[in-house]
């Protein structure tokens, strides 16, 4: 029943504005569901699978639970942003063909048309959504939930529509071009040995230069890059119908029970739990 989903709202829609100071450091990460990303202050260029978006304030930034990705701070200017990380299975209760939420966040290529950039009035709007939504964690009340919802759907209404309008504008810039086919290879070879030093002898690329160069334009590892690629390809393997084993193999995790260990530390849930719960129908 729907009113299941509105009574355990916050078990499925994870709201966060916060503040914070630099210098610090983000590591590549992956979501559960969907997120949305919005830059209220700080100097930010994000990064998605192999695409960098550098940031002015009021941008947008959508992402699935497949793309790998991670703000980057340029500069020690405050930091402040809202985030909205939601169950894409709890908005395909409210879709239709003429009403497809979800669309901006799956219908395009990963890692591109990540960034929506909104004009003030629409950054006005989801300013007020944000506001009303923030409004109701610190101060609940019984009906908190149907109002958190309603400003969910508002917001991924207005989100739609700016991407449909938005999102020839800007498809980010690729990495440096050195490692360009170096991530390309990455990506069609993740089931394979991808050591520094096979990285090396295949693109005559010196692998202390190529992690300094990767460090330096994302702020993280190749190793931590490669884990994060991995772990978001067995998730798709698992939504798929693989086995367990089948994804662990195919992702490139040749420890079983390794890959167990960094799936649930990575993903929050063992394997087999998130893709039976993929798997999980919800109600009509």
């Amino acid at each position: 029943m729907l009113s299941d989903y509105v009574n355990q709202f916050d078990d499925h829609v994870k709201f966060l504005h916060a503040t914070r100071q630099p210098p610090f450091n983000i590591h590549f990460h992956l979501h559960q569901g969907c997120e949305i990303f919005f830059l209220i202050r700080g100097d930010v260029n994000y990064f998605v699978d192999k695409t960098v978006y550098p940031l002015q304030i009021g941008d947008l930034i959508i992402t699935n639970e497949h793309e790998i990705h991670k703000p980057a701070l340029t500069t020690d200017a405050l930091y402040e942003r809202v985030t909205i990380e939601f169950n894409p299975a709890l908005i395909g209760l409210f879709q239709t063909e003429q009403l497809r939420l979800m669309q901006c966040f799956y219908d395009r290529p990963a890692g591109e048309y990540n960034k929506i950039t909104l004009n003030e009035q629409e950054k006005s709007a989801l300013a007020g959504l944000f506001a009303k939504y923030n409004d109701t964690l610190k101060h609940p009340f019984p009906e908190a939930p149907f109002i958190k919802l309603g400003c969910l759907i508002e917001i991924l209404v207005l989100v739609q529509r700016c991407f449909n309008a938005n999102k020839d504008k800007d498809r980010g810039k690729e990495m440096p071009a050195r490692l360009i086919p170096v991530l390309d290879f990455l990506d069609l070879h993740l089931a394979e040995d991808l050591s520094l030093e096979r990285l090396e002898g295949l693109f005559y690329f010196s692998k202390y230069h190529l992690s300094r160069l990767f460090k330096k334009h994302t702020g993280s590892t190749i190793h931590e890059y490669i884990v994060y690629k991995r772990i978001a390809l067995a998730k798709k393997l698992l939504k798929e119908g693989s086995s367990v084993t089948e994804a662990c193999i195919d992702a490139g995790f040749n420890d079983y029970s390794g890959f167990l260990r960094m799936f649930k530390k990575k993903v929050g849930v063992l394997p087999k739990h998130y893709a039976k719960r993929s798997h999980v129908q919800l109600p009509d």
